[in-house]
This record gives C-alpha cells, sequence and structure tokens, in this order.
C-alpha cells in the first residue's frame, strides 16, 4: 500500500534536499535555450564570448552553453532570453527555460553522490557535458561548490529520489 502514498513533487525552484552533508537546490531563474546546427554562430550571436563546455567543466556564473551533441547544445544563462525561435544563417534556437531543470549539488557528500550518479570517467573530459546521471539523460558540470546537473523537468522528482537515498 506504501506505493499509493505519494509525497508532494517538489518541483519548485530554491532548495529541494538540506541535510547535515548534502544540499540539493533548483537553480530558478535560468535561462535555458536549445541551439543546433553551427554552435559557434548561435552561441555568438545570442551570448557573445560564453564558452562551450564539456562533460563536469566547471561552469561559470555567466552565461556558457553545455554541449549535447556535435550539432546541439544547452545555452545556459542568468536570465531566460528573449528568443526568435526557428532557423537562421546555420543555425536555430529553441528556448527550454520550463522543459530543463538545473538542481546544484552540493555538501561533503556531494562527491559520494556524483560516484553513485554515473559510471563515466570525469577526469578523461569529453567535448560533450552529455551522460547518463542518477539513471537518467542530463547535462553534468561543476560549480564552486559541487556539482551542476540539467535534467529534463518530468525527471525531477526521480533525480531528487536518487538524491534521497545517498
Amino acid at each position: 500500500m506504501r506505493e499509493m502514498e505519494w509525497p508532494p513533487a517538489r518541483g519548485g525552484a530554491g532548495v529541494l534536499i538540506d541535510r547535515q552533508r548534502l544540499n540539493a537546490r533548483r537553480l530558478g531563474g535560468l535561462g535555458q535555450t536549445l541551439i543546433s546546427g553551427d554552435l559557434d554562430m548561435g552561441v555568438a550571436a545570442l551570448t557573445p564570448g560564453a564558452p562551450m563546455l564539456g562533460l563536469y567543466a566547471l561552469a561559470p556564473e555567466s552565461a556558457h552553453a553545455l554541449r549535447v551533441g556535435r550539432a546541439s547544445a544547452l545555452l545556459v544563462t542568468p536570465a531566460p532570453l528573449s528568443v526568435l525561435e526557428g532557423w537562421r544563417d546555420g543555425w536555430c534556437a529553441t528556448s527550454v527555460d520550463d522543459a530543463w531543470a538545473a538542481v546544484e549539488i552540493s555538501g561533503a557528500d556531494a562527491v559520494q553522490a556524483l560516484m553513485q550518479a554515473t559510471s563515466a570517467n570525469l577526469a578523461s573530459g569529453s567535448p560533450s557535458a552529455a551522460v547518463l546521471v542518477f539513471g537518467l539523460r542530463g547535462l553534468l558540470a561543476r560549480t564552486a561548490s559541487g556539482f551542476r546537473v540539467h535534467v529534463e523537468s518530468p525527471w525531477l522528482e526521480t533525480l531528487l529520489a536518487w538524491l534521497d537515498g545517498v
């Protein structure tokens, strides 16, 4: 019967898990734009100078792009962009502000959580930030205090359930 008693979803921005050794908070207010095609042109047009980051690269507070594949990236900005969606000059932009959730994980147990989250060799790096993390497709970046995972919003509660078990 326990499977019929679900706790309320924790989808809002702010602190989602607050324990002595592990914290998880959903970053609210970020802009997230999916870019396809010529990534250099797209990033330069929307956020000139923003770096393109691969797997577990240190993410700055400023605008940056997390490479998904050869011809796609998630552009992360401090605030949502007003983007004219569609193709132009070899690249396409699509606002996915609500479609992806960004969760920052920190604390003394963050390293243990990351070891359980993925079997990827984070030290070897990869041009793509895409990885299976907590059994989900996500984008993984390092932060000053731990790490950040971007997952499709419907999978947020699944990610949090994993973290509850750490």
